[in-house]
């Protein structure tokens, strides 16, 4: 499911408002986790465009 980028923040800061300090504090540690993975991702799909995938190796050897 993707959100616009509003109504993304909305839903975090109405998730977020009856957290206590600690949890808002896991919370926080668990959307920069996240955003970390996105960006991996990106840079992963990035690479995976200019690089080339080498043709599998296919055996012809018969089990």
């Amino acid at each position: 499911m993707r959100l616009p980028t509003k109504q993304l923040i909305n839903k975090i800061e109405h998730l977020s408002n009856g957290l206590t300090p600690e949890q808002l504090s896991s919370f926080l540690d668990i959307i920069d986790a996240m955003t970390a993975l996105v960006e991996e991702a990106g840079e992963f799909k990035d690479d995976k465009k200019s690089k080339p995938t080498p043709a599998p190796v296919v055996s012809s050897a018969v089990h």
